[in-house]
């Protein structure tokens, strides 16, 4: 009796049916985890916007400045784990699963995330007088593109910032990101739009609501 073998071509078949479902759930497969990636980013951000709000209740009011630049006075020092009050109580919320760098709870912790540049440099460091809190940018990722990768450099141990300009998107074939907001909610904004300085103006000053702390 013969023995049953696959024959080349058989095999060249069964070969070419796998790698067919492979380009098929491969996508999806990546659209998924990109979804959860999302929505761990986003939960981040609630949990440092969170810490802010407490922060800001635990410190009259009163918004982080340039003079907080390094070490234990950056921002994610102030917010995270070891701070007065431990505002954000777990060093993850400051790493994005977007970020490939590994994550270390050792100094300096990697931050994925920054700050609105504009409160940090503004004159007025009062947030009660914000007008727009719902609206004012707090914080988003800190990430820039280099093709199909993103590039995260920040670290507890300096200020990272987020400003207009070229900040990339972490969603979406790099078009979309996460962003916090200084009442505390989170949301998801078009890269275009959060690269634009006059993202959301004013219509009675023209300054930008969602940038600008000071805009009237």
């Amino acid at each position: 009796m013969k023995k049953g073998a696959f024959t080349l071509i058989e095999l060249l078949v069964v070969i070419a049916i796998i790698a067919i479902l492979v380009s098929i759930a491969l996508p999806v497969y990546q659209t998924v985890q990109e979804k959860a990636h999302a929505v761990k980013d986003a939960n981040n951000l609630r949990q440092i916007g969170i810490g802010m709000v407490a922060y800001l209740g635990d410190n009259s009011d009163t918004m982080f400045s340039t003079a907080s630049t390094t070490g234990s006075n950056s921002w994610a020092a102030q917010l995270g784990p070891g701070s007065a009050a431990n505002y954000v109580s777990d060093w993850h919320a400051f790493w994005s699963p977007f970020d490939t760098r590994p994550f270390t709870t050792s100094p300096p912790q990697n931050v994925s995330y920054g700050i609105n540049n504009m409160i940090l440099t503004s004159s007025n460091s009062n947030s009660t007088s914000f007008r727009y809190p719902s609206s004012l940018c707090l914080a988003a990722s800190n990430a820039t593109a280099n093709g199909n990768n993103l590039i995260f450099a920040g670290t507890v141990a300096s200020n990272t910032v987020v400003q207009p300009g070229s900040v990339a998107g972490t969603i979406g074939n790099q078009q979309l990101l996460n962003v916090v907001y200084l009442d505390g909610h989170v949301g998801t904004m078009k890269k275009s739009d959060f690269n634009n300085q006059n993202y959301n103006a004013d219509p009675n000053g023209g300054a930008s609501e969602f940038w600008d702390p000071t805009a009237q």
